[in-house]
């Protein structure tokens, strides 16, 4: 019988950024897809249940071992990758669609500046990066989760990227006793955040190539 294994938080904000995600993201089929600090999957998953992936190749890169070892058993991913950013090992413009969600933070502002020249460089098509607009301590207090930077719109549409808002700016923590109000509040906010993205909990920042 195979021994159950303790759960391991594998990312923040999701649930909520996957219809926007969705929103943007292209037709893929016969694309080669990345998903940067892909976590325990769960981008890579909902692109592979709800697109048609014909021809398509979905990448994942993440430096946690448990997280890549959860993307294999599952087989969300075409072919995962162990490696520490900001660099990423990949020919230039060998990629269509690019996804880096709630990872930027965790490096210092230096490698998240190189992280995005990373980008430019390998991807041909689209890019999508979020981050809160927030800077806070991680709740699981681990390593891998403290926030090292803190972006602004400015600094992304320095680089090109048209941002828009989710929410509204405040961390929105599943141990806050004011959880589920804070919750509400920024599905009410997101109409006003999408259009001043400034005010927004959570930065999306798409670029096109």
């Amino acid at each position: 019988m195979k021994k159950l294994q303790k759960f391991k938080w594998g990312g923040t904000h999701q649930f909520f950024l996957h219809p926007f995600l969705s929103s943007f993201t292209p037709e893929l089929k016969g694309k080669t897809i990345l998903d940067v600090g892909c976590g325990k999957g769960i981008n890579g998953y909902l692109i592979r249940v709800t697109r048609d992936l014909e021809g398509a190749t979905l990448v994942g890169i993440d430096l946690n071992s448990e997280f890549l070892e959860f993307c294999s058993e599952h087989k969300i991913y075409d072919s995962l990758v162990k490696h520490k950013l900001p660099k990423l090992p990949f020919p230039d413009k060998s990629v269509d669609f690019l996804l880096c969600t709630e990872v930027i933070e965790h490096l210092t502002k230096k490698e998240g500046i190189i992280l995005l020249k990373e980008i430019d460089r390998v991807c041909k098509e689209r890019a999508i990066v979020s981050t809160p607009n927030i800077f806070f301590k991680a709740e699981l207090n681990e390593d891998a989760d403290v926030h090292r930077s803190l972006w602004t719109v400015d600094d992304f549409e320095k680089f090109d990227y048209r941002v828009r808002g989710l929410g509204f700016r405040t961390a929105l923590l599943p141990k806050d006793p004011l959880f589920r109000l804070k919750q509400a509040m920024y599905y009410l906010a997101t109409p006003f955040s999408f259009l001043i993205p400034e005010v927004g909990g959570i930065l999306l920042c798409i670029k096109d190539y």
